[in-house]
């Protein structure tokens, strides 16, 4: 399933992407794949640490699963979307539990996009650039 809100762009200089999900080896290869082709990658366990890099490094793009502890994605972005500094930023979010609820939620709290796991990575980079 796939439902998606238009991205922007950003211009054409490497991008700052959070990369935020509590499965660390998913989090890793997702962060070695986005910088391999150029872009600077901050990753983050959870919410809580993700609020932590948001108020140090200028975020530009963020990519988020939806199950996580502490604070679940879709609140994650809620939150976010009532920040004006983060109100522009394009938040994709990912899910290994996919329905058209959980889909229409995303798109609800201020995501950009709800994506599937699993991750097509080709996929995600290609968004990343659209942005850029």
């Amino acid at each position: 399933m796939r439902c998606e809100k238009t991205l922007g762009r950003l211009g054409s200089a490497p991008v700052n992407i959070l990369v935020v999900d509590d499965e660390v080896e998913l989090c890793t290869l997702l962060s070695r794949f986005l910088e391999k082709h150029g872009q600077r990658v901050y990753s983050a366990q959870d919410a809580l640490q993700a609020f932590d890099i948001l108020e140090r490094v200028p975020i530009q793009f963020i990519i988020s699963d939806i199950r996580m502890p502490h604070v679940d994605g879709l609140r994650f972005v809620e939150i976010l979307k009532k920040d004006p500094r983060f109100q522009a930023v394009p938040i994709i979010l990912f899910t290994a539990a996919p329905s058209e609820q959980v889909s229409n939620r995303g798109l609800k709290s201020g995501a950009a996009m709800v994506l599937d796991k699993p991750v097509d990575f080709d996929r995600l980079l290609n968004l990343v650039r659209f942005a850029e």
